[in-house]
């Protein structure tokens, strides 16, 4: 990254309805992150389909929670205590990266 954007840049670009696609899938060039929060902030993340990283992102994401929970189902320990417990890991750990990446804090003066 070289230089940080203005104050308020990622906001105004999230907000503008012409980076929004069929609702829901944000597609935007100019805004370097390639994880965002969806248009309901409380409803998680999305990629920023723009970006090949978003793109990259969402493969990672797909093959970090399946390889476990095939594993899991394989030795029949997906229904038990200790395939929630890996469920629930990999649902905090995947919210806490979003959280990270998606902060404007990190592109922004």
């Amino acid at each position: 990254m070289n230089a940080k954007l203005p104050a308020g840049t990622l906001d105004a670009l999230w907000s503008d309805q012409q980076n929004w696609k069929v609702y829901n899938i944000y597609f935007c060039k100019a805004d370097p992150r390639f994880i965002v929060p969806k248009r309901q902030k409380w409803a998680g993340w999305t990629m920023n389909f723009a970006h090949l990283s978003g793109w990259i992102a969402l493969l990672a994401a797909i093959i970090y929670v399946t390889i476990p929970i095939l594993v899991l189902i394989e030795n029949g320990l997906f229904y038990g205590w200790i395939g929630c417990t890996v469920i629930a890991w990999l649902l905090i750990s995947i919210s806490a990266v979003c959280w990270v990446l998606s902060s404007p804090r990190r592109y922004e003066k």
